[in-house]
Parts: C-alpha cells; structure tokens; sequence
C-alpha cells in the first residue's frame, strides 16, 4: 500500500462500519423506558432476608414489569470493597461502592434464568452526578449519585453512608434484527 492510500485511515473504517449496519451485520436495540427510582427510598429493606437474588442487610429495589410480568430485576443498594469504618452509632464510611443489579435474559424468559452483574464507582467518581449505564439481559441501568459526601482519610476519599442517594433509570433492552 502507498503513502497516498493511507489517506483513507479512519473513513474506511467509518465506511466499514455504516456498510456493515446497512447490511444488517449489526442488530440494532430498542430501549422502552421501565421506570425511574431513588435509592434508597424506593428499595425495599432486605431485613436479614433474601429479597430476589440480594440478602441480607441493605435494601433491594424489585424492578417490576409495567405488564404484569413479575420481576424483571433487581438492584442492591449497595455494597463495597475496600476497608470501612465506624465512625459513630450512625456514621460509617467506605472508599467505595458497588450496586448489585440482576436481570432476566430476556423478557419472555418467566422466572428463573436471571444474570448477576455490578455498578460500581471509586473513590475518585464518589461525587453528585457521576454516573454508569449497564446493560446486564434484558435490562439497561443508569444510575446517578444525587447526593454523596465524602472525606480523605488515609489520603484516599471515602464516602459517609448515610449521605449516599442513587436515581435509577431502567430501561428494557430489546436487540431486533
């Protein structure tokens, strides 16, 4: 190949890709809003119990269909990794956080067949607004910090527990041909 067809670089493979779709190489997704959700208010408490795939402490939002179909998901509010601390009878802190989420594989699936997955957000993304998508089956997560204070310890931010508020938006996925 000469110097002169390097030009084409990133067209062709702009050009590749929009064939590509064009062709029907590439299914496209259609996304139907379920609801939208605050966390932890809307979440129910798990209560030292299983509430869908998510025990034991903590709270659980069900993610319901709008038709009736049962759980479509769940997601846990919340959990972490790193070394948390007390701080008082009502304060603790972490370096992060992570939401459990499930979903069906897909909608007509019925009960059962359900995937496990994860938000989660470090230290360094614990700040009001920082968001995540994932999709995860037949459903696609966004969740946004609405509210979450943190403070340096041990030169690393951790967030207050008590002050953390999620908004959630789940949306069903469907891939059509």
């Amino acid at each position: 190949m000469g110097k002169k067809d390097m030009r084409w670089g990133w067209h062709g493979a702009v050009l590749s890709v929009a064939m590509a779709m064009a062709c029907g190489d590439e299914a496209e997704v259609r996304r139907e809003p379920v609801g939208s959700f605050l966390l932890p208010r809307d979440a129910v408490p798990n209560g030292n119990a299983a509430v869908g795939p998510f025990c034991c402490s903590g709270r659980t939002l069900i993610v319901e269909g709008p038709q009736g179909q049962g759980p479509l998901g769940y997601l846990h509010f919340f959990f972490w990794e790193g070394q948390a601390y007390t701080l008082t009878d009502t304060e603790s802190m972490a370096p992060d956080l992570y939401l459990g989420v499930s979903a069906r594989r897909s909608l007509d699936t019925g009960r059962g067949d359900e995937l496990l997955d994860r938000i989660s957000f470090s230290g360094d993304e614990l700040r009001p607004g920082a968001s995540k998508r994932l999709r995860i089956g037949a459903l696609e997560y966004i969740a946004t910090l609405t509210r979450v204070e943190t403070v340096q310890y041990k030169g690393a931010p951790h967030f207050l527990m008590s002050s953390l508020e999620v908004s959630v938006d789940v949306l069903s996925v469907t891939d059509t041909p």
